[in-house]
């Protein structure tokens, strides 16, 4: 054969074996669906809750078509099952546009849908990095069942010994055929609560027929059904009463429901709800004013403390307490004390008048005289005590005895009102 004549047959097969082989670029982007992939597979999906397995790489990206008939729930899971492959999945509409994604950060990715419309979507598997072979599930997930069931809500759930409350019984997740009728056995403590005012909220439609037994010694039942083939068939608040607290305590109301759907009665549950009663509060505020920090305690009647604070730059402060008498002290080191006898009203604010402690009582023995007049002298011009420095400069001088001689020879608490 000619020489010449078989180099051009070598040629022209190199020439055809290029036209047909020759590819574009192909890549695979991380973190988005590319607008430009590697070789695109396309797959199908025949069913649900089948396992798919692929192949992908930095060259070569599977696409598989999916068909929802109905409105539907699925998770879409891949797994990597050989190779260094870390998968991400793109679910894209039928124009091939981005619905959502799942870039993965190891060799499982996992992407979920709740009530996915139907139409025609595909599923992208490509890789963040490396390549090898997986596996895809498609699984539909049902909705979760949610048990018909009863909340009481308490509004509001914390009150003072002689509030109210009001306690509201929601019927939930009531069935699509809804129920005829309602039964609500409810306990309670009478010793801590008052129950009143039981009254229908409208959810069994207008003008119901209803029962209320008691409330007595601490229990009641309230039994409802909708007139004229009325039924509850959204959910909502069935009734509600009125808690009123006796005394302090934690007050637990609980309510055993039953329901009908017009042929046998359904067990709700037991349910609770409790009821904080709280000593009734008030608040005694005021100023009192010394040159340095004063701390307000409030003591009862039998000398135990009811709180303590601490004025602030101003000399302000506020003490809440239950109602009632009480003692207050207003004291600073090296001053005398101020000392009244406050009634604390509830919901009430009981505000003492301005009160300027008296400098000048550095021992501590309710009296300024000649003993403290001598602690400065032997202390002169030191910082220490700290009673002795009583116009808080930080040392002891003419400036302190100066205070202290303003009020030479007074002796015992101030009076506060």
């Amino acid at each position: 054969m000619n020489k010449n004549y078989l180099i051009r047959i070598v040629l022209l097969l190199a020439l055809l074996t290029g036209t047909f082989a020759a590819t574009a670029p192909a890549y695979a982007m991380e973190g988005a669906a590319p607008f430009l992939p590697a070789i695109i597979v396309i797959r199908s999906t025949t069913f649900w809750d089948a396992t798919f397995n692929g192949t992908v790489n930095a060259d070569r990206i599977e696409q598989w078509s999916l068909q929802l008939e109905d409105t539907s729930s699925f998770s879409v899971t891949v797994t990597t099952l050989s190779g260094d492959l870390i998968p991400s999945i793109y679910f894209l509409d039928s124009s091939e546009a981005e619905i959502s994604s799942a870039v993965g950060v190891s060799s499982e990715t996992v992407l979920t849908f709740t009530d996915l419309p139907a139409g025609d979507y595909y599923v992208r598997v490509q890789p963040v990095s490396g390549g090898g072979t997986y596996s895809m599930t498609i699984r539909q997930t049902d909705d979760p069942v949610v048990d018909p069931d009863a909340v009481i809500v308490l509004d509001p759930a914390l009150v003072d010994v002689g509030e109210s409350s009001t306690a509201t019984v929601f019927l939930n997740n009531i069935p699509a055929e809804g129920y005829a009728s309602a039964e609500f056995s409810c306990t309670y403590d009478p010793l801590l609560v008052e129950i009143s005012n039981i009254t229908q909220l409208g959810l069994f439609g207008t003008d119901p027929a209803m029962v209320i037994h008691g409330p007595l010694d601490g229990s009641f039942i309230f039994a409802i059904a909708g007139s004229n083939g009325q039924r509850a068939t959204v959910d909502g608040a069935a009734f509600n009463f009125t808690m009123t607290g006796l005394q302090v305590g934690e007050a637990t109301i609980i309510c055993d429901v039953r329901a009908s759907n017009g042929n046998s009665l359904v067990d709700l549950g037991s349910n609770q709800s409790t009821l904080t009663i709280a000593e009734p509060q008030g608040v005694v505020d005021g100023t009192v004013l010394a040159s340095k920090a004063v701390t307000v305690t409030l003591y009862n009647l039998d000398t135990t403390v009811a709180g303590t604070t601490t004025t602030d730059v101003n000399g302000y402060f506020s003490l809440t307490a239950p109602a009632g008498s009480y003692t207050i002290v207003a004291s600073a080191v090296g001053f005398l004390d101020a000392q009244g006898s406050p009634t604390v009203t509830s919901g009430a604010t009981t505000t003492m008048e301005t009160v300027s402690l008296l400098a000048g009582d550095i021992d501590g023995n309710d009296v300024i005289d000649e003993f403290d007049a001598m602690t400065i002298g032997i202390n002169y011009g030191l910082a220490d005590p700290d009673a002795a420095d009583l116009n808080n400069d930080g040392v002891f001088d003419v400036l302190d005895l100066e205070l202290l001689a303003a009020n030479y020879r007074e002796a015992g608490a101030l009076n506060w009102q």
